[in-house]
């Protein structure tokens, strides 16, 4: 009998899925056949809709303060978690007498900005921009600013080249040079070296030979601002005893295109012709440009706390290999008196992790235990850069070695354009990348159970929006476990303010949280462990 039926074919999913036979970007199960009705399926029935809205409710609410990491809704948060543990009488972690693993950042942002141009004051992201985890406190009076074409120190081409820029401003272009024919000196071909995509070689370079600061000519500025407001708006979080520069590093700035042409003001076609030199002879011109700069620059750093919370359940003959189930439960805060809710991200995710612990707990009591352990485990710092997680795979309180599977959850509360109405799917990222058992099974768990439309399409290498590279699986599986990635898509509300629960499905939530669920105890109840062969 003819289990799945194919909904379209797409070349997308041939980078999906490698040389394998699944040629689905979106797999249907056979609704002819009927959902089976086992022990496992009861269990999964104690996940319910009302228990999913009451948390979510909660975490989404204006009381949690958009549960920031570093701030008080977001210990609120991780308090009520830790409260629901208890309340549901899940065991604390052996030896530390505690849901928490402690998780220590540092919290980065600006303190007082000022940037001058003969005397005249610019503004940050509007003129100028300034990122605080790439810079120092600075205070700066110059009469000139070095132009510096490329800010490229290369054997093949060298804007250094028989030049002190010790303790001086210098200013650049972003990319580096080439000719007519459109060959880039560096390569000898028309494509770009890694002096264009990674502008660290350019900080490095101009913090070995000495100078104070670089000023860099942003020709797409409002792109620029876009793509890292977020660094400036928001404190940027680094773990404690972490550095995000090195002995070489100096102090850069983004100038708009305005900005750059007010600061050369009448050598400005000076500039341009020293450019097109550049261009043209595949050698460095160097130009001194007279103006007034003053710059003020002071960071505020301070020390704060995170938590990931662990509800940790035994299995009984196979209880040193381990399943995590995974969600992020901090968000993005407040702007201003505005609250970042995050019902959808990620309190509906967090809900269903917390619920799937409910689950295991009612089930332990009742005398009924995976084979393999399982931790449910709620991860902190996801919207700073995978944070959490990345602490817990560097420190995991379990040891790796033994970590079968990363089941992540992340955004199940609503639809996206793509499906509208239809709640009956669900995206599933990372499934096949590292474990192709781990792909099959869930595909063989919702056909048995769930019967969701399974959509590959985000796994693709070839999907722009990355999304296999921005949740907390990925720090699991750069590590080499398997991991599979549970996700509904992107919204109109995603990272606004109008990401709150009355708008979450919470009959779509309930299923996949039971399908969910019904993967974890599959995988952890199987005679074999998943294979590590995609």
């Amino acid at each position: 009998m003819k289990s799945f039926a194919i909904l379209y074919f797409t070349i997308l999913s041939l980078t999906c899925f490698g040389q394998k036979d699944f040629f689905h970007a979106v797999v249907i199960p056979d609704t002819s056949i009927s959902l089976v009705s086992d022990e496992a399926s009861q269990y999964a029935k104690l996940i319910q809709s009302e228990n999913l809205k009451e948390i979510i409710y909660y975490l989404a609410s204006d009381s949690c303060e958009g549960r920031e990491l570093g701030t008080k809704g977001n210990d609120r948060a991780g308090d009520y978690i830790g409260g629901l543990f208890e309340k549901y009488a899940i065991p604390k972690l052996k030896n530390q007498n505690s849901y928490f693993q402690q998780v220590g950042f540092t919290w980065v942002n600006w303190d007082k900005l000022s940037f001058k141009i003969n005397g005249v004051n610019y503004k940050q992201l509007w003129d100028y921009l300034t990122i605080p985890n790439q810079n120092e406190d600075l205070e700066l009076k110059t009469d000139e600013v070095l132009f510096m074409g490329y800010g490229i120190d290369d054997a093949k081409y060298s804007d250094y080249k028989d030049i002190d820029v010790k303790g001086k401003v210098i200013l650049i272009y972003k990319g580096e040079p080439k000719n007519k024919a459109g060959n880039f000196y560096i390569t000898g071909t028309t494509i770009p070296s890694t002096w264009s995509s990674d502008f660290n070689l350019k900080i490095d370079a101009a913090a070995r030979h000495g100078a104070k600061l670089i000023l860099v000519i942003e020709d797409k500025f409002k792109e620029f601002v876009d793509a890292n407001r977020q660094s400036v708006i928001s404190p940027v979080i680094n773990f404690k005893n972490s550095t995000s520069s090195s002995a070489y590093k100096t102090n850069s700035l983004y100038l708009s295109s305005t900005t750059a042409s007010i600061l050369m003001s009448e050598s400005i076609s000076k500039v341009l012709k020293a450019r097109d030199k550049i261009n043209k002879s595949g050698k460095a011109h160097n130009l001194l440009i007279k103006s007034n700069l003053e710059i003020s620059q002071k960071r505020n750093i301070k020390s704060i706390d995170g938590r990931n919370i662990l509800a940790y359940f035994e299995g009984t003959d196979k209880k040193d290999e381990l399943i995590i189930v995974s969600a992020h439960y901090d968000h993005i805060g407040k702007r201003g008196t505005e609250v970042y809710n995050g019902a959808d991200d990620n309190a509906s995710g967090s809900s269903a992790v917390i619920e799937i612990a409910h689950t295991l707990q009612q089930l332990k009591e009742s005398g009924k235990r995976p084979r393999r352990s399982i931790l449910c485990m709620l991860v902190t710092g996801e919207e700073k850069g995978l944070l959490g997680s990345m602490y817990y795979v560097n420190n995991p309180v379990f040891p790796l070695k033994n970590t079968i599977a990363d089941i992540n959850v992340d955004m199940i509360g609503r639809t996206d354009d793509k499906y509208k109405s239809d709640t009956n799917y669900i995206y599933v990222i990372g499934s096949d990348r590292i474990s192709g058992d781990l792909h099959q099974i869930n595909l063989s768990v919702n056909q048995k159970y769930s019967q969701l439309k399974l959509d590959h399409t985000f796994n693709s290498e070839a999907d722009p929006n990355r999304f296999y590279y921005r949740s907390d699986h990925y720090n699991f599986a750069e590590k080499g476990i398997p991991a599979i990635f549970f996700f509904s898509g992107v919204h109109e509300d995603y990272h606004r303010v109008t990401d709150d629960p009355e708008k979450i499905m919470f009959g779509k939530a309930e299923k996949i949280a039971r399908h969910i669920f019904l993967l974890t105890w599959e995988l952890a109840n199987r005679e074999q462990k998943i294979n590590h062969t995609p």
